[in-house]
Order: structure tokens, then sequence, then C-alpha cells
């Protein structure tokens, strides 16, 4: 899976992603664990390495990392802003 490139925009400002989703013209903000998983998933991480990166980052338990991997991703389809491959 990978971020709908044609559905979104986004920058960086401070500590915090902007992300534009052109279809609606809403704005989401993302910040700490939204907005790691998102730059993994634009970077092509897997759910597993989006996980790992979660545990290493903030020291939080594999579950707890892939509930939120799993949640945020949800929401992303939801908005059809993820490409699931083939």
């Amino acid at each position: 899976m990978q971020l709908n490139a044609d559905e979104v925009v986004w920058r960086e400002v401070g500590d915090e992603l902007v992300v534009l989703e052109l279809s609606s013209s809403t704005y989401l903000t993302l910040n700490g664990t939204a907005k790691q998983i998102w730059e993994g998933l634009a970077d092509g991480a897997t759910r597993e390495a989006l996980v790992e990166g979660l545990v290493a980052r903030y020291g939080i338990g594999e579950d707890r990392a892939r509930g939120d991997v799993d949640s945020f991703i949800a929401e992303l389809s939801d908005r059809d802003l993820l490409v699931h491959g083939d």
C-alpha cells in the first residue's frame, strides 16, 4: 500500500505535517505517531516496518503500535488516500 499521491499534497511545518486532501479541500494536521506513519507510507514502508518504527521511537508495545498503525491506515483507506497493491 502507498499514499494516493493524486489525492493529496503535504508540507512539513515545524513538528507537524499539513496535508491537503484535494478532492474535498480538507486540511489534516498530523503530528506524533500519525506523522511518523504518514512519512513511512510516503517512503513505501510495510505495515510491519511502520509498527517497528513506532515501537522503536516511542517505546510502546507491539500490540499498541499495531493498533495505532491499523487505525490510521483504516482512516486513510476510508478517505481513499491509499492505493493498495495488486
